[in-house]
Parts: C-alpha cells; structure tokens; sequence
C-alpha cells in the first residue's frame, strides 16, 4: 500500500509538471501573439509549435508580421500606404481620382484671369484626365475655360463676321486689346463654312501687314510658344505644320484637340500671322504639344559647383564637353524672353503668386 501511494504521489508530480509544461510551451490554447501556439499546435513536446504556419515573438501570423513587422510599405486592400495608389490615385507627387484637386509635384495655387476664374485656373481636374491647369496640355492659359480641348471655350475665337482678336484672353473684339486679322485672309481657309478665302479680301477684312504696338504689349506675353496671337499653333509641335486651335464643324461645335492635332478634318490648317505677333517655338524652349525630353541638354545649365569647385567626391568631374557657345552654358532665360521667369521642368521654381506656367514661362494674367 505504501509503495502504491508513493507511485500515486510521483504520478501527480509527473502530471503536475506536464501541466506546467504545456502552459508555458503552448499557451494553453493562446493566439500566436502571446507567445504561443493555436490551431495545429504539436502538444507533444509542447516547445513552441507553429499556428497557421506562424511563427512565435516575432514571426508571421498568416503570413504578416506581429512582433516588430513592418508596416510602412506594407499593401492594405491593393493600396500601399506610405507613397503609393489608394484607390487608383497617388497620394504623394500624383493626381487625386478625376474630377478632384491635382496636388501635383507641387501645390497648385489658383490663377485668376482678369478677375475671373477659369477651369485653366482653379486647380482642379475638370475633364478627369490626371492633370490640371498648367500641366494640362490642352490649357492655353489661366484665361483657357475648357480643359478638354484647345478651343478656350469662351468668346475670343472667330465671330460669325470672321474677324479675329487676341485669342488668348478673356473676351472677344479688340476693344482692349487692339489686335485684328480675319478668317478670309488665310488661303488655307481654317473656317471654309463661315469664312472662305478671298483674294483679294472683301473691304470689310480687316488684316494689316502689321499689328499695332497695343496689340503686340498686351497680347504676345499671353501667346503660348509656337503660336501666334490668333490662335494658328504649330502642332504637332516643330512639324512646320499649323492648325487653327478654334477649329468647328458645320454646326459650330469645337473639334480640336491635342490628341488629333494631325487630323485636318478636326483641327483645321491654317498660316500663322507674321511679325511680332507670331511667338516661334524656340530650340530650348516649352512649346504647345512639345515633349520636354525633346529639349536638348545644353539648354540646361550645370549644377552649381560644390564647395569651390571641388566634386564632392574628390574625384575627377566627368568631361561633359564644349558648352555650345564657348564656354558659357545656357541658362534658363533661354527658355523665356529676357527677365520672364522660366518654370514647369525638374528643378524650376514656382511661378510668381497670379503667375500661369505657359510653355515653360511664368506670365502674368490678372
């Protein structure tokens, strides 16, 4: 009897030990996240089994960190949270999903066009194409109510008389700006319907050898790079090829776009207006439809020296060759007009407050 209870006794102990075992390997059931083992856990042993192939203190529970994970990267619903889409729309250097406000590189401020707010102005999205405002290429200026093509989408295009104004502002006639030309003048007849070519021009055409310095002071800053004050765009951009950006149809709807700019039948051809009033597209410069990667390197200028000159690195600079005009590397005011602030590629800096980004240059609207 004696030496059965002792065996009793030892049994307990044993038991008592198991028990003891079992609660500090496994947990007595416990998520992985207390240090111990669930569903599939091995009880024999009990040395910290695995749970859903999870690992304890540190590993992964289904297949995510718990101890010490990582959760700036990690992806939620398809969607990474520190810089990346939610839902489609970048938080961090992109757009927001169309219609809403682009954030952009940099924060859009709104323009206003003489004491109006246009859609080329307000910083929002309008057609729901990802970009707004300056970075869309369909806007001509803070003056530009339509985002969606290239007509501006208020008055200022040819009037049922045929005459032509300063495209680009906010308003039609040339009341205030002084600038004439019309539509029958042009041989390539951008609007045949209404205004056929006429040679010569009846008495009532009004199209002068030479535009009137008014014209010339208030309307060529407003004219984007490649066109002149009438809206006749050199598109697609250093083609030598001239489109009508106020093309219509027979029903006088707008039919131009920047995505059909070699389609005759929907941006009309048409001959830009000599003289002052034609702002060329330069070699170094942003022009309408033009690729900023089409503008040659040396219209850059380096980066400034470090610390006197010396490369950082204390290595040899790399030979980047002949600046073009002996020595003197172009600078930015090659983009612009002389004293005009160049603007809209890596490394510019934002335009002036009530200043429009147009082609590479900051212009001032009102």
């Amino acid at each position: 009897m004696r030496q059965m209870t002792k065996r009793l006794a030892t049994r307990a102990i044993c038991a008592a030990l198991l028990l003891s075992v079992w609660g500090l390997g496994c947990g007595g059931g416990k998520s992985a996240g207390d240090g111990g083992t669930g569903d599939g856990a091995v009880a024999d042993g009990g040395d910290g089994g695995t749970s859903d192939g999870a690992t304890t203190d540190g590993a992964t529970t289904d297949g995510a960190t718990t101890d010490g994970a990582t959760t700036d990267g990690a992806t939620t619903d398809g969607a990474t949270t520190d810089g990346a889409t939610t839902d489609g729309a970048t938080t961090d250097g992109a757009t927001t999903d169309g219609g809403g406000v682009d954030s952009g590189p940099a924060p859009c401020v709104p323009v206003m066009c003489q004491g109006s707010l246009r859609q080329c102005g307000d910083c929002v999205d309008n057609d729901g194409d990802g970009l707004a405002d300056a970075r869309d290429p369909s806007c001509l200026g803070a003056c530009d109510n339509n985002e969606s093509g290239l007509s501006t989408g208020i008055p200022g295009g040819d009037t049922p008389q045929c005459g032509l104004d300063c495209y680009y502002d906010t308003d039609q006639g040339s009341g205030n700006d002084k600038c004439n030309w019309d539509g029958r003048c042009d041989p390539l007849e951008p609007d045949a319907l209404r205004c056929p070519y006429s040679d010569p021009p009846p008495p009532s055409a009004n199209c002068p050898a030479t535009q009137r310095s008014e014209c010339l002071d208030f309307c060529r800053p407003l004219t984007p790079n490649g066109c002149d004050c009438f809206g006749c765009c050199e598109l697609p951009a250093l083609s030598g090829s001239f489109v009508f950006l106020g093309s219509v149809n027979a029903a006088g709807d707008p039919t131009c776009t920047i995505d059909h700019v070699s389609n005759a039948a929907l941006c009309h051809p048409c001959t830009p207006v000599e003289g002052e009033c034609y702002n060329p597209c330069g070699r170094c410069e942003l022009c309408v439809g033009r690729d900023p990667s089409t503008i040659p390197a040396d219209c850059f200028p380096p980066p400034p020296p470090g610390d006197g000159g010396t490369p950082m690195d204390g290595g040899t600079p790399v030979d980047s060759g002949t600046p073009v005009d002996s020595g003197t590397p172009m600078d930015a005011g090659a983009r612009c007009d002389p004293g005009v602030q160049a603007c809209g590629l890596p490394g510019d800096p934002a335009c002036p407050t009530g200043n429009f980004c147009l082609t590479g240059c900051c212009v001032y609207f009102g």
